[in-house]
């Protein structure tokens, strides 16, 4: 066990993607209190390697990892209902282990992704951006740079497209900004009526992950991408991004009844099915698509003067003043909008 008395730094662990998988790695920071997983798991797990990592059953402190053994169902919680599981770099780290996990688990035929408290997440942790905390999982040099950071999400969170286990979200609360990433990236889709689904943040910075084009009808992409607006549960039921739209009382027992039916199918046949699907849209440009607007579309932002002047105002005031002048405007304009829609007979 790692004594803070005689050794003031702190053992940290990081995954680093490499052709044959991936590998910890560790550096040490400022002294602060180690999670459970790292005082538990962390230090015996630095001989690991590549996917025999990924056989090994942690103890997570972010997420909430259940095997349901008679349905062969994984199930993923979000678990900072305090902080509306806003994604910090640990639960990130934690929720790719899990499904890497459930992945290679013969006995698990599809996995649910679901949230504690009020929502499903409300996006990254930014009370986390710029801290002493290191990004498990970064695959670049310096996450400092908006190139790399978008870049480097994209492309973990194709994670979840590359898995042979079909993925189900289950959304309810907010699915906002990262978590519109999440949701977006699962296979299959289930939300109550009223959850907000979005990336409120394009209003005042670069997207890391443009997928609105991929999910949505294209005028309706692109009303989203200009506004920065949500769309509910409900509407993304009829734009055909949800599978099932689904009450809030009942959306925990439907989903597990969806999973269930999606289980019935031997998992290898399942799995060709889904890479044969996920195939096509490669074929259309999805990956490369997505990977390109990362670079280009973040970096531009980032350079242009409104976002270095958006960049300085982030660093000098709350995220409550902050997000009251990056909504206010568009939020007084929408109540126009809906009014004048109120009238309409169709």
């Amino acid at each position: 066990m790692h004594n803070h008395a005689t050794h003031p730094g702190c053992w940290h662990v990081g995954l680093t993607p490499q052709p044959s998988g991936w590998v910890i790695s560790t550096h040490i920071s400022k002294a602060r209190e180690p999670t459970m997983s790292e005082q538990e798991e962390s230090l015996e797990s630095f001989e690991i390697r590549s996917a025999a990592w990924y056989h090994k059953k942690l103890k997570y402190a972010e997420i909430l990892f259940d095997v349901d053994a008679d349905t062969h169902i994984a199930t993923i919680t979000l678990n900072r209902p305090e902080k509306m599981n806003a994604m910090n770099h640990l639960l990130r780290a934690e929720l790719f282990h899990a499904l890497k996990h459930a992945d290679l688990n013969p006995d698990i035929n599809v996995i649910i992704i679901k949230g504690a408290g009020r929502c499903f997440t409300a996006g990254y942790d930014l009370s986390g951006m710029g801290s002493e905390e290191p990004d498990l999982g970064n695959q670049y040099v310096d996450t400092s740079s908006v190139t790399h950071w978008a870049r480097y999400v994209v492309q973990q969170w194709f994670t979840i497209w590359d898995l042979g286990k079909v993925v189900i979200g289950q959304l309810h609360g907010y699915a906002l900004a990262g978590g519109s990433e999440l949701a977006s990236m699962c296979d299959l889709l289930v939300s109550t009526p009223d959850c907000q689904i979005g990336y409120p943040p394009m209003r005042s910075m670069g997207v890391d992950m443009l997928w609105f084009p991929w999910n949505l009808p294209m005028r309706k992409a692109l009303e989203l991408a200009v506004t920065g607006d949500n769309i509910t549960g409900e509407e993304a039921y009829r734009l055909g991004m949800v599978n099932y739209c689904i009450d809030s009382e009942d959306i925990d027992e439907f989903t597990r009844v969806f999973a269930e039916r999606i289980a019935l199918m031997n998992w290898q046949l399942a799995t060709q099915y889904k890479r044969a699907t996920k195939k096509a849209y490669e074929i259309q440009g999805i990956r490369t698509a997505l990977d390109q607007q990362a670079h280009y579309t973040y970096h531009r932002v980032a350079e242009s003067d409104y976002g270095r002047e958006m960049s300085e105002r982030f660093g000098t005031i709350g995220l409550k003043d902050y997000f009251k002048l990056r909504d206010d405007p568009y939020r007084e304009n929408k109540e126009r909008m809906d009014k004048i829609l109120s009238k309409q007979d169709r």
